[in-house]
Parts: structure tokens; sequence; C-alpha cells
């Protein structure tokens, strides 16, 4: 048996990367930064981004890193209220700075009571007079779409791997088979 690694949290143990992580990633920055983009025409406002991942924060980590996010939650890193709160002192702070926009990213299952909706309240209710907020929960919009470059080449990498290993394991069994008929025994080595 040969199992791929095949999932856009690229959390398959044992593995580096899976299958379809990359396209996903590539679509979350795609999407933040359209995100980001539409907020140039509006000052002083801050996104709260959900990803998937289940309980991998790789994509929510990833994108923040590339989207040049503030903050991203992820369930492997725990956080508390003082975190949150010590975060929007540093968004406050950045934005009476002259900065015009805050983006925060949060993994779907980062934290069970400090959820998207509480984040995204906390940051509209403390930033009242000072900026916006706006929430996008991404959903399957990351997932499905043309498979980046890298999916591509790993997944024919995986493929190719994966047949030549069963080819050498079928080979491997026929070799210690013998055919018999009514006449004589036929060896055959492959």
């Amino acid at each position: 048996m040969v199992a791929i690694p095949c999932t856009i949290s690229n959390n398959v143990p044992g593995t580096d990367f899976s299958l379809g992580c990359d396209t996903s990633l590539n679509e979350i920055a795609d999407i933040c930064d359209r995100i980001k983009q539409s907020a140039t025409g509006t000052k002083r406002r801050v996104f709260v981004v959900e990803t998937m991942g289940g309980y991998c924060g790789y994509l929510a980590t990833m994108s923040g890193l590339a989207g040049g996010a503030d903050q991203a939650y992820i369930f492997e890193e725990k956080f508390g209220i003082k975190d949150l709160q010590e975060d929007v002192a540093h968004m406050t702070a950045k934005i009476e700075d002259g900065v015009q926009r805050g983006l925060v990213i949060r993994n779907e299952h980062a934290n069970s009571n400090y959820t998207t909706d509480f984040i995204y309240q906390l940051f509209c209710e403390e930033g009242k007079g000072l900026f916006s907020c706006r929430k996008n929960v991404l959903g399957h919009m990351q997932q499905g779409g043309a498979p980046s470059p890298f999916d591509r080449n790993l997944g024919t990498k995986l493929a190719t791997k994966a047949v030549v290993h069963l080819v050498k394991q079928i080979h491997e069994i026929l070799g210690q088979m013998a055919l018999y008929t009514q006449t004589r025994q036929i060896q055959q080595h492959y």
C-alpha cells in the first residue's frame, strides 16, 4: 500500500509537505492581498481573516508571514485575553502612528473561547473612534482551483515514487514465485 499525503492543512505526520497546502496558501495570500488592496481607499481599517487548517496552524502562520499580518493566532501557540489586549494596544498604537491598515489572521480552531467573532468584536469595540474592523471567513475559497506549480511538481514526484515503489514490490513478489505446468516447473525472474 502507498499513501500520498494530500491535505491543505499540511498536518500529515512524518511529512514536510502535503499535496494541496501550497495551492491553498497561495489562494489565502492572494485573497489577503485583495483584501488589503480594497482597503487602500479606506483609512484606518483592521481586517480579521479566518483560515482553515483544522488544528494545524500552518496556513495561518505562513499566510500571515506572506501577507504581512500583525498577528496570527494558531492552535499550537496558546493565547489568552492578556495577549489579545496587548495585540489591540499594538494595533491602536500602529494606527495612531499613521499606518492605515491592520491584518489579523486566525486559524479556525486556534481557541474555542476566543473565536474569530470574539476577536473581531474585541477589535471593533476597542478601536471605536480610531479604526473600523472587518471580518472575513475564507472557508472553502481556500480549496480547489488550479494547483500551484509547486503542488503540480510535488504531485508528479510523489506519484512517480509511489509507482516505482509498487513496481518494485510486485517484482519482489513475482521473483519469489514459481509457475508449475503439467510437464515442468518454470522459474520466472523479474
